[in-house]
């Protein structure tokens, strides 16, 4: 598949909303592997419920670090964004990013 029709999937699906789509999918994906890379103690699981509920849903007996649960979070809204400034070029990003 051609990256331009990826990329187009992508923004047209994070406009939309649902679960199950290739957007979905790589929110959960990237996010999770991510985390783990970094030494995260959160399951697949526990990252999709944070996802689609904002919540965590995990057994009773185990604790979370919030600091993971922040970065999970963190991760998503990176992501989003990622996408919404694809087309723009890195110098205007900064920009927009340290301009008080």
């Amino acid at each position: 598949m051609e990256i331009s029709k990826i990329k187009k999937a992508l923004v047209e699906q994070k406009n939309m909303n649902l679960s199950g789509n290739l957007y979905h999918k790589t929110q959960l994906d990237f996010t999770y592997n991510t985390n783990y890379i970094e030494g995260s103690t959160i399951t697949p699981d526990e990252t999709a419920s944070i996802y689609d509920t904002g919540t965590i849903l995990t057994s009773s007996d185990k604790v979370i670090v919030l600091k993971d649960a922040t970065e999970t979070k963190n991760h998503f809204t990176l992501f989003k964004y990622m996408l919404d400034t694809i087309d723009c070029k890195l110098s205007e990003i900064l920009k927009n990013l340290f301009t008080v």
